[in-house]
C-alpha cells in the first residue's frame, strides 16, 4: 500500500492565529493550515473529524516535500524516496514532511514551526532544517518556507489546502490566472513536456470551474498571481514560485468537512511550486526562501 491510512498523532498541536479580518487554524502535524475563517465562513475544507485530517493519503493544508508533485525514481539518482509500485514518489513519499510532527513558536498573529529532517530520511540525502511561518497582516495570510541543507538534496516545498471559499460546490467557483505554458503528463502522471495553453485552460478572463472538468496539471506562470472567487468573496494569490499545480478534490474520500455535505468536487487545492520538469538541487549552505501570500476580500 503506498499510503499508511492514518499517522500516529498523539503529539500534535492545534494553534490559533487571528487578528480583526482573518482567524487560521494551524497544526503542528505537516506544519498545516487546519482552518481558515474569514466572515465567519470556512475559506478551506476542513475535516469535521481530526481523524480525517491525520490522514496522509488527502493532505488537507499539510506542507508537502522534501519534493511535492511526482518525480521518477531512476538509477541514475543518488538517493531512493520511497516510491509506489510504480517507481513514482509523490509529495515526498508516505514519510514526506507531510507526515511529521514540527516544534513551534506561537504569538496571536504569528506561528514559526521547524523540523530537522536527518539525512536519509524518506530516502533523501542531507541533513535538512525546515522553517515554515504563518503570518496574518490584515485580511493576508502569508506562508514563507525557509530551508539550508548540507548535502545537495532535491528540494520542492508548499502547501496543500483545498479552497471553497464557503462554497458547497467546485461550480460556484472561478479562477483567474494568466499562464504561459501548462506540463502535458504520461500515464503515471509523471512530467513530458509544456505545451501552449488549451481553450479548457484558459483561465485569462476568468473561468468557471464547471466548466473544465477535473483538473490535475501543472501550470507556468505569466503573472505570479492567481485569482479564486465566487460571487461573494474572493482569494488573490501572490507568490515567488513560477508556477502552480492545480487540482480539483475529484477523488472520493467520504470525509464530511465543515462547508459542505458533498463528497466530492467541492474545492480546488492550488499549490504554487518551482518548477516540475527543471527540479533543481539545492546546494550545501545555499538558502532557500520561498513565500505564499493569501487575501481574501468580501465582494
Amino acid at each position: 500500500m503506498y499510503f499508511y491510512d492514518y499517522i500516529i498523532a498523539m503529539e500534535t498541536k492545534f494553534i490559533v492565529i487571528k487578528n480583526e479580518y482573518l482567524e487560521v487554524t494551524l497544526s503542528t502535524l505537516g506544519a498545516s493550515i487546519y482552518r481558515i475563517i474569514f466572515d465567519g465562513k470556512d475559506m478551506v475544507l476542513t475535516p469535521k473529524d481530526k481523524n480525517d485530517f491525520y490522514k496522509t493519503s488527502v493532505y488537507y493544508g499539510k506542507t508537502i516535500g522534501r519534493v511535492c508533485g511526482r518525480i521518477e525514481i531512476k538509477d541514475t539518482l543518488n538517493f531512493k524516496p520511497q516510491a509506489n509500485e510504480s517507481g513514482v514518489s509523490l509529495h515526498g513519499g508516505f514519510d514526506g514532511l507531510s507526515t511529521k510532527e514540527f516544534n513551534v513558536d506561537a504569538k496571536p498573529t504569528y506561528a514559526e514551526f521547524h523540523y530537522l529532517s536527518k539525512d536519509g530520511e524518506a530516502g533523501y540525502p542531507g541533513n535538512m532544517i525546515f522553517r515554515v511561518r504563518y503570518e496574518l497582516i490584515d485580511n493576508s495570510l502569508i506562508i514563507s518556507y525557509f530551508t539550508v541543507t548540507d548535502k545537495p538534496c532535491l528540494l520542492a516545498m508548499t502547501n496543500h489546502a483545498y479552497f471553497c471559499l464557503g462554497e458547497d460546490k467546485l461550480d460556484n467557483l472561478y479562477l483567474k490566472m494568466e499562464n504561459e505554458k501548462y506540463l502535458v503528463v504520461d500515464n503515471r502522471l509523471l512530467p513530458v513536456e509544456y505545451e501552449s495553453i488549451p481553450e479548457k485552460f484558459n483561465f485569462t478572463n476568468g473561468k468557471k470551474l464547471d466548466k473544465t472538468g477535473d483538473i490535475d496539471n501543472y501550470f507556468l506562470f505569466k503573472e505570479k498571481a492567481v485569482e479564486l472567487y465566487s460571487d461573494k468573496y474572493s482569494l488573490n494569490i501572490q507568490t515567488n514560485f513560477v508556477g502552480t499545480q492545480l487540482f480539483t478534490d475529484h477523488w472520493l474520500d467520504n470525509v464530511e468537512v465543515y462547508s459542505s455535505k458533498e463528497k466530492v468536487c467541492r474545492a480546488i487545492a492550488i499549490e504554487p511550486q518551482d518548477n516540475q520538469l527543471e527540479r533543481k538541487e539545492l546546494l550545501p549552505h545555499e538558502h532557500y526562501e520561498r513565500y505564499i501570500r493569501y487575501t481574501f476580500k468580501k465582494l
